[in-house]
């Protein structure tokens, strides 16, 4: 049943209270609402409100419809219909249809992750699953919508929680389905969701394309700007600041702002609207934007790959502001996600290069190459950006050519040039006038015009040409270390070591233990990831 026909529904329970029979509407209800009720729960509940307890209290469809009501594009609510569902569950009984009990556990599913419990919600759709999977007849009309959905709050699971392979599997199979099994409200999540991996993963011109399918769906404005159409928005935006810039994207803005409320979409679209931030300069800004989508995944379990992101994107904010010393407190802990989604490691040699370190640049980018083309492409451009600048600073420039063609051609293909924001301008000038002398395709030529004259906020650091054997001992100063338990762990005399400090301290220019600490901390030193 279409969207429309909620007025027939409608109609057919104002007849019902006219004359005390609710038999056919009742009867029309049970057909029509897994089809309307992510549009129109207001109107859902009033009907069953207005309609004798004694006819639907102790019916668990009719339940579940109250319970999934409140998970509409019309209502702002997420755990009010918890308690429905629990009621709906007590009166299962042995007898109750495969369909029915299925049905309950994938509404169940989605209203749990909406609130961040993703090990409930995996546990609640895989119980939908082994029910649409047992012996007991389900009927193919209801069937084949039960398998779209489930796959398609399966997918929205294993996306929050960083499994993009598992994740994408699950929204094609919704997708192959969803024109005449889902919901106009599904359709948008299922379409928004995969074009969110597309982004991911760096893959530009496909997540636009389901950006576009999502568009294609004929949904109302009211359900473009809610909380369904919320992963194609945050794509949709993102992609625009990466390629446009910020000029244009203030009305994405604003129904991003509206479409994540009450969501569990809050949280990445509170990321989306930082990185916005972050592109203009604004760091404060963009930091407390990620300070509330922090706190917008407080009570996740788990917190999953957003957490990661925003993480991420915190250090990069403490970069623009110049305080290392938070940046590498946050990438001390971070770890990559699948396919590298968020790199640590391209922050991680941006800072060691931008303090002098160029060979430990390189070493901590081996792990990114070593993927190969399992890297996202969207971070795997930095990469070789990185990689670029630190060869030419060591006096590779054949190496130094060979990666930034590798990241100009990355970068051109989704025309973005947002990469070229991780390295100080003169480096990346330098860099262009010499790409520019070789032959390269039109997009990547065109982009090579586009950055010319580019400025970047960040400012190189004074090289600090510490040794390795420097390194190792500012970091074991870092750690509390005494001078005797410094020569103790790196198996040389304690003169050898006041030798080094002496050392250090000159190169750093400080004059006490305490000060060198505070500027080893600041170079990231309490990191242990290049080399010894």
């Amino acid at each position: 049943m279409a969207t429309a026909d909620v007025s027939a529904l409608e109609r057919a329970f104002d007849a019902a209270r006219s004359t005390g029979d609710f038999t056919l509407a009742l009867h029309e209800l049970r057909e029509a609402w897994p089809q309307v009720v992510s549009t129109a729960g207001a109107s859902l509940r009033t009907m069953l409100d207005f309609t004798p307890d004694e006819l639907w209290h102790s019916d668990p469809w009719l339940i579940t419809c109250y319970a999934s009501s409140f998970r509409s594009a019309d209502t702002a609510s997420r755990t009010t219909a918890l308690p429905y569902y629990e009621a709906a569950f007590a009166l299962l009984a042995p007898e109750t249809p495969a369909y029915v009990r299925a049905t309950l556990y994938v509404r169940y599913a989605a209203a749990l992750r909406s609130l961040g419990r993703l090990n409930d919600a995996l546990a609640a759709i895989t119980s939908a699953s082994a029910i649409a999977d047992s012996r007991d007849v389900i009927p193919l009309a209801r069937r084949v919508p039960l398998t779209a959905e489930i796959a398609l709050q399966r997918g929205v699971i294993a996306l929050h929680g960083g499994d993009f392979d598992r994740a994408k599997a699950d929204f094609r199979l919704a997708g192959s389905l969803a024109e005449t099994n889902l919901s106009v409200a599904n359709q948008l999540e299922v379409f928004g969701c995969l074009a969110l991996i597309q982004l991911l993963m760096g893959d530009f011109e496909h997540a636009l394309s389901y950006v576009a399918r999502a568009e294609s769906t004929g949904a109302s404005p009211a359900l473009r700007d809610s909380r369904f159409n919320a992963p194609a928005l945050i794509t949709e935006l993102l992609i625009g600041v990466m390629q446009r810039g910020t000029d244009t994207v203030g009305p994405l803005v604003s129904r991003v702002q509206e479409a994540i409320r009450e969501s569990d979409w809050e949280a990445l679209g509170l990321y989306a609207q930082a990185f916005t931030e972050l592109f203009v300069g604004n760091a404060h800004e963009g930091l407390e934007k990620l300070r509330s989508a922090l706190f917008a995944l407080d009570e996740w379990q788990p917190v999953g790959f957003v957490d990661a992101e925003i993480r991420g994107l915190r250090a990069a904010a403490f970069l623009q502001l110049g305080d290392s010393g938070a940046a590498w407190d946050v990438l001390a802990t971070l770890s990559p996600t699948q396919h590298h989604t968020v790199c640590p490691s391209r922050l991680v040699a941006h800072l060691r290069f931008v303090t002098g370190d160029a060979r430990g640049a390189l070493d901590a980018l081996r792990e990114c190459e070593s993927m190969g083309d399992n890297h996202s492409s969207r971070t795997l451009a930095d990469v070789f950006l990185v990689k670029a600048a630190a060869n030419l600073s060591l006096g590779g420039e054949e190496q130094s050519d060979v990666a930034f063609d590798r990241a100009l051609r990355l970068a051109a293909r989704n025309r973005m040039h947002s990469p070229f924001r991780l390295i100080p301008s003169e480096v990346v000038q330098a860099m262009l006038t010499r790409a520019s002398t070789r032959s390269q395709p039109l997009e990547v030529g065109a982009l090579i015009k586009r950055l010319d004259g580019l400025t970047v906020v960040l400012a190189p650091r004074d090289s600090l040409a510490l040794s390795d054997r420097e390194r190792s001992i500012a970091r074991e100063l870092v750690r509390g270390s005494s001078s005797s338990e410094i020569a103790e762990t790196l198996f040389i005399s304690v003169n050898t070591v006041k030798s080094h400090l002496k050392s250090i301290y000159r190169k750093l220019g400080v004059t006490s233990r305490v000060e060198a600490i505070h500027k080893s901390r600041e170079l990231g030193l309490q990191v242990d990831i290049t080399r010894d």
